[in-house]
């Protein structure tokens, strides 16, 4: 599409139930310029590719889509980088998978009017509420800051994946990322990845506003499936220690005194779904990391069972 500001990525696996809220909330936004939805289905099993050829039979200059036959992910392909970022030519990238949804119709705009002012700025993103998979509300969102702020890469490798904002509310430059740097890669891992690589080229800016929704356990999402499986999260958890040292030697070790401290973190927090409060009894190191990313009532439990172990 020519003449286009940004484009919207999204990608849908069985997102049948929740498609058309996506995308409905997208076709509503308010921009001065003009935009681009690119939708990606990995062989949806359900009706997913015949609602997005509804929309895009619908709207034909906005919809643009790739239609798998064969389940790419299956198939250890990395869609991003293969079918979707290589399909982008616009100067902006947005993105917002098929089970979440955007609620403010000025989000684009925004966006794109603090990076047009700021080109120092990497990537821009907001606040993001969280919602069970029904639609209710948790009442809890990804930021608690009414200010906005930048972000460093500091900051970044110190907060947890989901500290402080969620892939539904990013928006960055599409030259500074038209495939993925492997230095940052954390196998299975998308967005925290990214906001680490953006991090590290510029800073990030929050915008103080609740413009998109984050599904819960959505049915076919990568936190529903890594949920179900202790193993795969454990899996999980040594990929993000894999991705730090690769980081580490990538920036020269400029950031090793933090990437030791998220090592410490994420070791710990494999050694507690071990049940391994032994290890943990051993190094403080980790078990401080451990207890910073915890509830109040969960630094209890891991408490008591450390001095269960204590007590031995």
């Amino acid at each position: 599409m020519d003449n286009c500001l940004v484009t919207v990525f999204c990608l849908a696996y069985n997102h049948e139930k929740y498609i058309r809220t996506a995308f409905e909330n997208l076709i509503r936004q308010k921009t001065s310029f003009k935009f681009r939805i690119l939708v990606h289905d990995d062989a949806s099993t359900d009706s997913t590719p015949d609602i997005i050829r509804e929309y895009k039979e619908k709207y034909p200059d906005l919809f643009e889509v790739i239609l798998q036959e064969e389940n790419k992910y299956q198939q250890g392909i990395d869609v991003e980088d293969e079918y979707v970022l290589p399909a982008i030519n616009t100067k902006y990238v947005a993105c917002c998978e098929c089970d979440d949804y955007w609620t403010d119709p000025h989000k684009l705009q925004l966006q794109v009017d603090y990076m047009e002012k700021h080109p120092e700025c990497s990537l821009c993103v907001h606040n993001t509420e969280r919602i069970l998979e029904n639609g209710k509300p948790t009442k809890t969102f990804f930021n608690i800051s009414q200010k906005p702020r930048n972000y460093t890469m500091k900051d970044i490798i110190t907060s947890e994946p989901s500290a402080y904002f969620h892939f539904s509310s990013m928006m960055w430059r599409n030259d500074t990322l038209r495939k993925k740097n492997p230095a940052f890669e954390m196998d299975g891992i998308g967005d925290y990845p990214m906001a680490l690589y953006f991090a590290s080229i510029g800073y990030i800016h929050y915008i103080p506003r609740v413009m998109s929704r984050y599904r819960l356990n959505a049915v076919g999402s990568w936190s529903n499936v890594m949920n179900s499986d202790v193993n795969k999260k454990i899996g999980q958890h040594r990929n993000m220690i894999a991705g730090f040292r690769s980081i580490d030697e990538y920036t020269n070790h400029r950031y090793s005194k933090y990437i030791r401290k998220a090592i410490d973190r994420e070791e710990a927090k494999i050694k507690f779904m071990e049940k391994d409060y032994a290890a943990l009894l051993r190094s403080p190191s980790r078990a401080a990391a451990l207890l910073k990313t915890l509830t109040h009532k969960s630094v209890r439990t891991v408490s008591a069972k450390v001095q269960a172990v204590r007590s031995r």
